[in-house]
């Protein structure tokens, strides 16, 4: 049995609605953190941009799937995220999201390189290796 005890109710507005509720966006942003998390980001927003037309048809596989993985895995989230991919903005915003923080990601990087490479200097100037 699933562990979700309103698993196999469905709610029609959430399920039809035209814009992406906030647990949605959540769904999105996790996926966005786990993509940047593994250094993905350049494939993944390669792959979205070639498959944007498809995101329904994508949506509606994950529906025809989703009693086993998620009775499975019991992830309320990748509902969630099924949902969200239905909607033909949920592409551009999770690019967008993948976009902002690899970009956050290489600024954190390239700081830490400039701090370590000033630390060098301070330190060649006092004669220390």
């Amino acid at each position: 049995m699933p562990h979700d005890r309103d698993f196999f109710h469905i709610d029609w507005e959430e399920e039809d609605a035209e814009y992406l509720t906030p647990l949605q966006m959540e769904a999105l942003d996790k996926v966005a953190k786990e993509i940047v998390s593994r250094r993905m980001a350049v494939p993944v927003m390669m792959f979205l941009e070639s498959v944007r037309p498809l995101n329904w048809v994508a949506s509606q596989l994950m529906l025809f799937l989703e009693p086993f993985y998620a009775w499975i895995l019991g992830f309320r989230q990748v509902i969630d995220l099924r949902r969200a991919l239905s909607k033909r903005e949920a592409i551009s915003i999770l690019i967008e999201k993948i976009e902002k923080l690899e970009n956050e990601r290489l600024e954190k990087l390239r700081s830490k390189r400039k701090n370590r490479g000033i630390l060098r200097r301070i330190l060649k100037i006092f004669g220390r290796k």
